[in-house]
């Protein structure tokens, strides 16, 4: 309404308006009439509107708002008697509608999706993106009807070529303005905010109705900062019956096309343009499984950019980054105060990284959807936030500015898949790292200390020499989890525990984020809750976090718990688990996978428990030793007994490699049962 609400601010103050030739304005009244037809003119107190019903004339006063939506193709048709577009008329003639609509596990149905790249003759660019949709149940109502389009609105412009709906009676509804919203998607702070989206609720969004709409944009700006480069996966959690990506460019052109599948297009040539085509029959729903890697690793995934290598694309970035780190009175005053009275380079190199991380604010885009050119370090300096770009790039010119070897590498980010080495595109890269004395990887991220890489395994481009580079994996131990704990089990049956978990690496920094915004009230819940995870029954005694506040301290925390009945008492018998050793095969319940897993960082997680018995008590049985191992995984479960009147029990779990391929999955599965099955059987203890 408030949209509404400013268009009618905008109409009633312009004065008289020429006759609009659309028959698609509606009119709202105070008194919640609203009536669609055409606005025929405004003056100082009255407004004149066309309906079929007739003329109506109105006092301002009488007028809550006006909407006049801009004219879009086919807004003209009120049944589907009225279509003439060929694809729309061909879908609606091929589909059968499903007999089980409104009881079927499927929310819609996409009929078609058409994906367009086109240079033009121009130099400028177009891409479109179009969907028809038939909607299958009630709960897909909303995702059916609710799409958002993304465009940099610097170097571009973007539309709403049209959105209708169609019922199941054959009527025509186009979208009107009041459904269509544009906006940033980073609105703050205004350095950052030229990554824009179209919002659109697409109407008749209902049980047995067809969508039917298209997005388009024009990037104008096309050079060396801003190549032209699109990626897409093919990705829905509904199925699609037909899917079509087309290339257009003139003969020759500089565009190329990276396709994951390997298959030809079909080629052909109108009027001196090439166009490649690709169409992908019926694609399934994708299927939720347990840690899935990143969609574009194994989905149908496409890259359209233009043709170059990777020696050229740095050639062509470099001079906007030595202009940016090109150092001004602050950046060098700073450096100097910041390394002054440190020896060492690695000393130099803590100080400045630790002042980024922690005095830099993070915010904006990656550089993928902001601008490759980064910003004056300067600048960055003077309003102390800056997005990724751009907090690698200060950091980058500091340690230059202190006389250390350092690069600056722009990677892809594991996390949005990996980058295709054979296919040199900027477009790929979205994620900026420093290199220091090609050693150590820095990301000045808040909360990350010092050499932690939440990067690992991602390669990217090194802006000073061309060349691409690749993170390293951490080793397990330096993303791990180490749990010590002593207990002591009571005659009565009930248990007294004391346990500390220290973390290191990402996991470390995990936590850190985690914790840090809590207030004292919020982490004495966090503890609380961490108790119940031990056992539903563990009363909190006290609890300490540490290393949280500090950057580079690695983060910790102890529990002392009770647990009164923790045993089960049988006459002179207590029947009891070890606490705190909780493995579930839950997440491996499938016989088979579809997708690999990815875990994405190699890790640890140990325990070293000490149980204290009651004084005379004597274990019937020590459980068995556990070792298990594939070429990913490995776990293992040693018992000893110490000591009369004492049992230790430690074990161990790695992840050596995060990659598991689906035909590797039934050892994987394997190994996560033989894991559940420890400490699935009570331990037995004689008292004295």
């Amino acid at each position: 309404m408030k949209r509404l609400l400013y268009i009618a601010i905008i109409v009633l103050l312009s004065g008289c308006r020429p006759s609009v030739r659309s028959s698609h304005d509606v009119i709202y009244l105070v008194n919640g009439e609203e009536k669609t037809g055409t606005l025929e003119k405004i003056t100082s107190d009255s407004v004149w509107f066309s309906t079929p019903e007739g003329k109506l004339e109105a006092a301002k006063s009488e007028v809550a708002s006006i909407d006049i939506p801009q004219p879009r193709e086919g807004d003209q048709w009120k049944t589907v008697k009225d279509i003439d577009d060929p694809v729309l008329k061909e879908v609606l003639s091929s589909f059968t509608p499903p007999e089980d609509i409104g009881l079927s596990d499927v929310n819609f149905i996409n009929l078609y999706v058409e994906h367009t790249y086109s240079l033009r003759d121009d130099g400028k660019a177009e891409v479109r993106e179009r969907v028809i949709r038939f909607i299958t149940a009630e709960a897909g109502k909303g995702q059916a009807a609710n799409n958002t389009w993304l465009y940099l609105s610097d170097r571009s412009r973007a539309k709403l070529d049209f959105a209708r709906g169609i019922t199941l009676e054959g009527i025509v509804t186009s979208i009107n303005e009041a459904a269509i919203n544009r906006t940033s998607l980073y609105p703050a702070p205004a350095e950052y905010s030229n990554l824009m989206q179209i919002q659109i609720a697409v109407p008749e969004s209902k049980l047995g109705s067809i969508l039917d709409f298209q997005f388009s944009k024009i990037v104008d700006v096309i050079d060396s900062l801003h190549p032209f480069s699109e990626q897409l996966i093919l990705e829905s959690n509904e199925p699609t019956l037909k899917e079509i990506v087309k290339v257009e460019q003139p003969q020759n052109g500089p565009l190329a096309v990276w396709v994951s599948t390997g298959d030809a297009p079909r080629k052909e040539t109108r009027q001196g343009r090439e166009i490649l085509t690709w169409e992908i029959p019926t694609q399934l729903p994708k299927r939720f499984e347990y840690n899935l890697p990143p969609s574009a690793d194994y989905l149908p995934r496409f890259i359209v950019s233009e043709k170059g290598d990777w020696q050229t694309i740095a050639a062509r970035l470099k001079p906007s980054f030595d202009y940016a780190v090109t150092p001004g009175s602050t950046l060098a005053s700073l450096v100097d105060s910041l390394t002054k009275g440190l020896s060492t380079s690695e000393e130099k190199a803590r100080a400045l990284y630790s002042f980024v991380a922690t005095n830099v604010r993070y915010t904006g885009p990656a550089p993928d959807r902001f601008s490759y050119a980064p910003t004056q370090c300067e600048d960055v300096l003077s309003r102390r936030f800056a997005n990724n770009l751009d907090r690698a790039t200060l950091l980058y010119a500091m340690m230059l500015e202190a006389g250390l070897d350092a690069d600056l590498v722009l990677i892809r980010s594991r996390w949005s898949g990996r980058l295709i080495p054979s296919f040199p595109s900027l477009g790929q890269l979205n994620y900026a790292l420093v290199l220091f004395e090609d050693r150590i990887w820095l990301d000045p991220v808040p909360d990350l200390a010092y050499g932690t890489l939440n990067e690992q395994d991602a390669m990217g481009l090194s802006i000073s020499s061309g060349k691409l580079k690749k993170t390293p994996f951490l080793s397990p131990a330096e993303d791990a989890s180490v749990t010590h704990s002593e207990a002591r089990l009571n005659s009565d049956g009930s248990l007294d525990l004391t346990t500390r978990v220290d973390f290191t690496g990402r996991t470390s920094y995990s936590w850190k984020s985690y914790l840090k915004p809590m207030s004292a009230d919020e982490r004495k819940q966090e503890a609380e809750r961490l108790a119940s995870e031990i056992h539903p029954n563990a009363a909190l005694r006290s609890f300490e976090f540490k290393g949280v506040e500090n950057l580079n301290d690695n983060v910790s925390y102890t529990l002392r718990v009770s647990i009164p009945d923790y045993a089960v008492s049988a006459g002179d018998y207590l029947l009891f688990y070890l606490p705190g050793v909780t493995h579930s095969a839950y997440s491996v319940g499938s016989a088979q996978r579809l997708y690999p897993i990815d875990r994405r960082t190699r890790t640890s997680d140990m325990l070293d428990l000490t149980l204290e018995l009651p004084a005379g008590a004597v274990l019937l049985e020590l459980p068995k030793d556990v070792s298990l191992k594939t070429k990913q995984d490995s776990y293992s479960a040693t018992n000893l007994t110490p000591r009369p009147g004492a049992m230790k029990f430690t074990e161990s779990v790695q992840v050596l490699d995060p990659w598991i391929a689906p035909e590797a999955y039934p050892e994987y599965k394997a190994l996560i049962e033989g894991m559940a099955r420890v400490n699935q059987k009570p331990l037995v203890l004689k008292l004295k």
